[in-house]
């Protein structure tokens, strides 16, 4: 078999043909004849003992030739897409040029191909990120809001003050004029937004029996004054330290609320950063223009991996809908949405990966290969496919681009000193690609971003 092939770069098409002489389809021929022998059921005859003869001139010779050609077709199709370099979507579309007859055979196969992308500026992405060191003020409010949850309450003759606990009933005026309390003893902390900003405001200065006018949404509301209480928060010290926590010490408390609370903000920033550097890549793909033989293949799997999640969680989709205010058609437009961007995600890192001019060498796909066939459950055959080899460096490489990407991009803090993937905890992001993180593997997204970085069909 010889093969070649035809690029059509406006249409982003392909020709390959594929050659094969006389004496190579013949033994397609014969194994077209055996199946139909084995298969076929003639009068006059036991099944499997029909002879070549009869079968001929009941099927036709060109209609076997036919389904012999099509077996060699398919039998080297994925080896000629590989050896010439092409990369098809879609459902392959064949014609036989010669040979339906007899002699040597000549068929065409249309494809259409993955479209490349431009991401021209992936190496200059800057993120901006939030500060992942705790300051005093942090700890200042975590501290305060320990003291709160222990704190005694005590009741005041005094005007409101800020952080002061009120009891209120609150009245609605109707158009009448008349005044129906439709939240009776509603406790509330001043200063903290459970009301709202204005409103809360003007609790503020006002005494137990007043009526405080202000608007709700627009409508008038009255707040009755019904109790004034304080807060009276304990001391930070040692005793404190050993009533809310295990910790023997105020100062060991304080350590461990600086620590959590760093650890907090460092992961907030690496997601931010994640998450900046995935919506700037895919801000940078030009053309957006999503072929739908890819968006299709990518919608059924949203469609299949939302199925599978509802399943798991045991909420069917009425309740989902219902839950989620939303109806089929938004379902299906989100789902859609997300889709396109799974495959400019796809399309993205296959770019970064031919600019950086990355590679994966022979010696690294054999190891994901081999680690691939010990996984249990794993078709070898299917495994040593061409095509699948090829999907599998695909795999690889898209790794390599995403920490490619990952390396060059900038995360800066408020002020504008950039940080490093250690101090964003994606250390790991500098080490080679390890076997095992190939093929729709973890690139190291944070989960939001993760789903949109698997691999596209």
């Amino acid at each position: 078999m010889r093969s070649s092939a035809e690029f059509n770069p406006d249409s982003n098409t392909a020709v390959l043909t594929l050659e094969f002489r006389e004496e190579e389809i013949l033994p397609y021929v014969d194994e077209v004849l055996r199946r139909l022998q084995r298969q076929a059921r003639v009068p006059g005859f036991r099944q499997g003992k029909v002879p070549r003869s009869v079968l001929l001139s009941r099927v036709g010779g060109e209609a076997m030739r036919a389904d012999a050609i099509e077996d060699a077709v398919q039998e080297h199709y994925e080896t000629a897409v590989v050896e010439n370099g092409l990369d098809p979507i879609g459902q392959p579309s064949l014609k036989v040029l010669s040979g339906q007859a007899s002699g040597d055979v000549s068929v065409a196969i249309d494809l259409q191909l993955r479209p490349r992308v431009s991401v021209v500026g992936w190496d200059a992405i800057e993120v901006q990120v939030p500060a992942i060191a705790a300051t005093d003020k942090d700890i200042e409010e975590v501290l305060n809001s320990i003291r709160e949850q222990m704190a005694t309450v005590k009741e005041v003759e005094r005007p409101i003050q800020d952080s002061d606990q009120v009891t209120v009933n609150v009245i609605e005026v109707r158009e009448d004029g008349t005044e129906e309390v439709v939240t009776p003893y509603l406790t509330v902390r001043v200063g903290r937004g459970e009301l709202g900003g204005e409103e809360e405001e003007a609790l503020i200065g006002a005494s137990v029996g007043d009526k405080i006018s202000s608007s709700h949404g627009g409508e008038p509301r009255i707040y009755e004054i019904l109790a004034v209480r304080e807060l009276e928060l304990p001391e930070v010290n040692d005793d404190f330290a050993k009533l809310v926590s295990e910790f023997e010490t105020s100062a060991e408390l304080m350590a461990d609320i600086r620590s959590t609370f760093s650890l907090r903000r460092k992961q907030e920033a690496k997601n931010a950063f994640e998450q900046g550097v995935y919506s700037a890549l895919l801000e940078l793909v030009s053309p957006k223009e999503i072929p739908e033989a890819l968006l299709s293949s990518a919608y059924q799997k949203e469609i299949h991996d939302f199925g599978h999640v509802l399943d798991g969680s045991g909420i069917s989709l009425h309740r989902f809908l219902e839950m989620s205010q939303q109806d089929e058609s938004d379902l299906a437009r989100s789902l859609s949405n997300k889709a396109g961007q799974e495959v400019l995600w796809d399309l993205a890192l296959r770019a970064v990966a031919f600019d950086a001019a990355l590679e994966v060498a022979d010696e690294e796909l054999a190891l994901e290969l081999e680690r691939l066939l010990g996984e249990r459950g794993a078709d070898r055959e299917q495994l040593l496919k061409p095509m699948q080899q090829a999907q599998v460096r695909a795999g690889l490489l898209k790794q390599k681009a995403f920490r490619e990407l990952m390396a060059r991009a900038k995360a800066l803090n408020p002020d504008g000193i950039q940080l490093s993937l250690e101090e964003l905890g994606l250390a790991s992001l500098l080490e080679p690609v390890a076997q095992g993180s190939g093929d729709g593997a973890d690139t190291g997204l944070a989960p939001a971003v993760q789903e949109a970085s698997e691999e596209a069909p």
